[in-house]
């Protein structure tokens, strides 16, 4: 993989959102890892992202519960503090703005 990855964008988080099933997997694979399975309704591939939490702070929250992967797109280019992110937990899934400075995943995309 080397340096080719890079972040995915807000639009990249749509298409996930619009292009593929996606289902709630407590203990995937029984890794004791719980997260969400994303499955393509085009070609059937499928990628599974970890509740893996985030900091805020000192702290780190809701591992194992929710999930939040950064995007490279601004949520608003006057207010820079912000970028796109996809937020899921067991029972919700969406792509919103947060504050930069929580920390939460990166997933590299090709």
């Amino acid at each position: 993989m080397g340096g080719d990855w890079r972040m995915p964008t807000k639009d990249e988080f749509y298409e996930l959102l619009d292009y593929t099933d996606n289902e709630w997997m407590p203990n995937y694979n029984r890794t004791g890892v719980n997260g969400r399975k994303f499955t393509s309704t085009i070609n059937g591939k499928s990628i599974f992202i970890p509740a893996s939490g985030r900091r805020s702070g000192s702290s780190f929250v809701y591992r194992g519960d929710y999930g939040s992967i950064w995007s490279s797109s601004l949520y608003d280019d006057s207010f820079p503090m912000s970028a796109w992110d996809l937020n899921f937990g067991s029972d919700d899934i969406s792509a919103i703005g947060n504050d930069r400075y929580y920390g939460m995943t990166v997933r590299g995309v090709l």
